[in-house]
């Protein structure tokens, strides 16, 4: 996705003059409240003025119903008159509605009115009617707002799923650097409605924030044994858990070495290859091919083990560091 917005709102007690052009499948937008996040969703959206390319057509003119754009907006409003169900099939042209449901976990969810669901069930409903959509680009304002850690990790591995599978680009707004960064590969920072940073995600890390999550899938192959690609791991499961499941990890919890460590506690040591090294605020993150985790590391030690594309490491997690989120 190649999204170009230039947008110039002006309000008595607020102002976005913003530029931009992102070149991203998933985008965040960042910044402190009142910054315009919302505003330039809404701008994209169709609902505020400005202009909007994407992907080289100008939608500037185009009126919203006719963008091809799904928007979860920050309360993940559902007609209350209408089932989950008919919510899911509304507009010309939804699809894949049981198939989008299961993904997102709410296929029991179905026939049920939008006032007998949790807020957080609401959530997800309404993201499976965005999807369901067939949208060009998906837009979502703050869609964990209000969840405990474990509801809202869940989410964000369902949705970090989906939006893969599907190949539906996003655009996230979020105050939470655990969500962009487990989510958006480039990250636009606004200050006082303006654009003032845009690069990786992880670039735009300011100090402690280190909640880079890591989400895959792998299979059940045992009593507390999975399989992701070539690699066996030991993971608490609930019990009963079998075929495909989500699990997540913690950058900050992975560990790397250059020679396989001996005599010690973490049950999960691996054989791996660094594909890639970038800049973290002050720390280095180190992306490893197979499987494709997320490393975090300090400056000083990616340098003393001579960390480059290319060089062949061992991983250790802790299988408690491992989080089970849920069925594939």
């Amino acid at each position: 996705m190649i999204l170009e917005v230039l947008v110039d709102i002006r309000r008595r007690d607020f102002r976005l003059h913003a530029s931009l052009r992102a070149e991203s499948d998933r985008l965040a937008i960042v910044g402190p409240s009142g910054s315009g996040k919302s505003t330039l969703l809404d701008v994209i959206a169709g609902i505020e003025p400005g202009r909007v390319v994407l992907d080289g057509e100008d939608l500037t003119r185009v009126p919203l119903y006719r963008r091809g754009i799904g928007y979860v907006m920050q309360d993940a409003p559902l007609f209350p008159h209408m089932t989950v169900r008919a919510n899911l099939a509304y507009g010309p042209r939804a699809a894949g509605i049981d198939e989008i449901a299961r993904r997102l976990g709410i296929a029991h969810l179905l026939d049920r009115m939008p006032r007998h669901l949790s807020g957080g069930e609401r959530r997800r409903a309404a993201l499976a009617r965005a999807i369901a959509s067939r949208p060009r680009l998906l837009l979502l304002d703050e869609p964990f707002a209000g969840l405990d850690e474990a509801r809202r990790r869940e989410a964000m591995s369902l949705l970090h799923r989906v939006c893969r599978e599907t190949l539906v680009p996003m655009a996230l707004v979020s105050h939470s650097p655990a969500e962009v960064l487990g989510l958006a590969d480039r990250t636009v920072r606004l200050e006082g409605g303006r654009v003032v940073a845009e690069g990786p995600s992880a670039s735009l890390l300011r100090a402690g924030e280190t909640s880079i999550d890591n989400y895959f899938v792998a299979d059940v192959i045992g009593p507390g044994r999975v399989r992701t690609g070539d690699v066996d791991l030991s993971v608490p499961l609930p019990e009963g858990a079998s075929g495909a499941v989500r699990l997540g990890c913690y950058a900050h919890e992975v560990l790397l070495a250059r020679a396989a460590p001996a005599s010690i506690s973490a049950r999960n040591v691996f054989p791996a290859v660094v594909r890639e090294l970038g800049e973290a605020g002050d720390a280095i993150l180190a992306t490893l091919a197979e499987p494709p985790l997320r490393v975090l590391v300090t400056a000083d030690a990616a340098r003393e083990l001579a960390l480059a594309p290319g060089a062949a490491v061992f991983a250790v997690v802790k299988s408690t560091s491992i989080a089970y989120l849920g069925s594939a």
